[in-house]
């Protein structure tokens, strides 16, 4: 007899347990104790089978999808013959039978199928097709002043020699747009599909997340006429650009707080921050950093003002989305009317949410961003790879943790990075060790989401804590480094196989089970009521019954196919496999 945790058991009718997919089929997710159930399955009826309800409902049987030390995580996606649903799940464990509905766990094969107590999917709108481009895209992070430097007639302000060892944020290298353009076919050789670039606007710093005017490119980086040249230029070049937007704090010398504290209760921009008397500079600001007071996005003339910020950039440059400084800090309902103003300019616009912990909060729903930067992701990498701090097991577990938290959908635009401008380098956390820094890579290329580049990683550039991680681009490096060679061959394995782009994910405990010998096919992937005719994968073709069904799959391909190159860069990470399978 097993024992079963009762109290692990858990589905909630919303966010990544339950959701439609963007070509309206619908995808039901469990949690149990892990390896307390031999089987379990789902039946779903109309909401409007009347009176019977569930004596003609679809079963259908669940695989274990994702696992941790502690649970199951049970999935199934099918086609739905009515779009408004209800259903309950059926948990077997030997001989004992459970069914779970909306009141909770009932015990016995008969227990009773009250549809009135089943979980509900009213009606299932097809969810929002994430951007083409973004589904895995290969993405490469600029710091621009120390990215690139090329002369243009304006340069006025004295900057720091490329070469010097001052990375503080008051000293400027002078690295500008012009420099960004010259490097774009060095980028498209590196394998690159989008880049981005932190903030871009009128500022005194370095980094520019302190900014003064969100109209303006700062002089020293160059000109709107320069933006809009690069964006073109990546166009050109079947490449993207996406834009660092600062809305959650602005700079001292951002005229609405200039007035503000000029004119303080008689000034229009008052309300437009966060001014508090029992706070030490008499209004709140990000972190604790005087020079960046808070804005206040509740107030409806600030939202639209940084509405309009965003709408201009997308309108006359003609960039391809924003990455949102500090977004869990501003007004959630402002994200929601930000969201809404991007796909109405550009429906192929991409939002991404900086947020350093789990975003369901953010993209479940499908109202605000369309990603975020996985940091959830990069602590496991950097504890595993570069600290060694959590054994390949416990590895595996948090993989699939993380491949839970979100949707399909969305799983395939997060930005997987290994370090930002707000971390250590990879090199540096891995002290020095490139194979851990290959180990580290070959793992980020090769899962889920979209993986970013910071600029110089592929060269081997080290840094310590933030500033120290912005140094200068080492140009004397690039010819004949071998670290860009390695990002060259993971950028061209992932452009040449769909499924390290856009497929699922299964991971596999050090050499317990090999993806080079076997091909990648879920376990479980049979429908169990009588619609589906399939009898073999052969049938899968005739038979359209969901994803468990194989009717909804023309082909479960093996991951890769070994080559020489491929098998050295398997040899590299040496500590975890996952196999990767696409939708043909």
């Amino acid at each position: 007899m097993r024992t079963i945790q009762f109290g692990s058991i858990y589905h909630m009718p919303w966010l990544e347990y339950r959701h439609a997919l963007p070509d309206g089929r619908v995808c039901l997710r469990l949690k149990t104790g892990r390896g307390e159930f031999s089987r379990v399955a789902v039946r779903v009826t109309s909401n409007y089978a009347m009176p019977d309800y569930f004596k003609g409902a679809d079963e259908y049987e669940m695989a274990v999808a994702y696992r941790d030390e502690w649970h199951d995580f049970y999935e199934v996606i099918f086609s739905p013959r009515d779009l408004r649903i209800k259903y309950l799940f059926v948990l077997q464990s030997d001989e004992l039978t459970f069914k779970l509905d909306a009141t909770g766990l009932k015990a016995g094969a008969d227990a009773e199928e009250d549809v009135s107590q089943a979980f509900a999917f009213a009606y299932v709108y097809p969810a929002a097709p994430m951007p083409e481009w973004a589904r895995g895209c290969v993405g490469y992070q600029i710091f621009p002043d120390r990215f690139r430097r090329e002369p243009v007639e304006t340069d006025t302000e004295p900057v720091e020699p490329w070469t010097s060892t001052r990375v503080q944020n008051q000293y400027r290298f002078g690295g500008n747009l012009r420099g960004i353009l010259k490097a774009v076919p060095y980028l498209k050789d590196l394998g690159v599909k989008m880049i981005y670039t932190t903030p871009l606007f009128l500022s005194d710093s370095s980094h520019r997340y302190n900014t003064f005017d969100y109209f303006k490119i700062d002089p020293l980086l160059g000109t709107e006429d320069d933006l809009r040249a690069l964006c073109d230029e990546l166009h050109k070049n079947d490449m993207r650009i996406v834009l660092d937007g600062v809305f959650n704090h602005s700079g001292l010398k951002f005229a609405p707080f200039v007035d503000a504290m000029e004119k303080g209760e008689a000034s229009p921009y008052r309300g437009w921050f966060c001014f508090d008397d029992k706070m030490p500079y008499g209004y709140h600001t990000f972190g604790d950093w005087r020079y960046m007071p808070k804005l206040n996005l509740q107030n409806e003339d600030c939202a639209q003002y940084f509405l309009s910020v965003g709408r201009y950039w997308l309108e006359k440059c003609h960039v391809d989305g924003w990455r949102l400084d500090v977004s869990p800090e501003v007004w959630p309902d402002f994200w929601r009317q930000f969201k809404t103003m991007m796909r109405k300019v550009n429906p192929d616009s991409l939002m991404v949410a900086e947020c350093w912990d789990d975003s369901r909060e953010w993209l479940t729903v499908g109202d605000m961003f369309d990603s975020t930067m996985h940091y959830v992701l990069s602590r496991n990498i950097w504890s595993r790879f570069c600290r060694h701090e959590i054994s390949t097991a416990q590895f595996d577990c948090a993989l699939n943790r993380a491949a839970m938290l979100y949707p399909q959908r969305t799983q395939e635009v997060l930005w997987t990075f290994l370090g930002s401008h707000d971390t250590q380098r990879i090199r540096t956390r891995a002290g020095g060790d490139l194979r851990m820094v290959h180990a580290a890579s070959f793992f980020q290329f090769t899962y889920l989401g979209s993986p970013i580049i910071y600029y110089g990683d592929e060269l081997g550039m080290e840094g310590g804590e933030d500033p120290d991680c912005r140094r200068p681009m080492r140009w004397d490096d690039v010819e004949g480094n071998p670290i860009r060679t390695h990002y060259q061959k993971l950028a061209r394995l992932r452009a040449q196989l769909p499924a390290l782009r856009t497929g699922r994910f299964r991971s596999h405990v050090a050499l317990a089970i090999s993806p080079w010998k076997t091909a990648c096919t879920p376990s479980g992937a049979k429908p169990i009521h009588s619609s589906c005719s399939a009898s073999s994968t052969r049938d899968w073709n005739r038979s359209a019954c969901g994803w468990n069904c194989p009717g909804a799959w023309r082909e479960w391909r093996p991951c890769m196919t070994t080559t020489a190159a491929e098998a050295w860069l398997l040899r590299m990470v040496g500590c975890i496999f996952h196999s990767r399978w696409a939708k043909a």
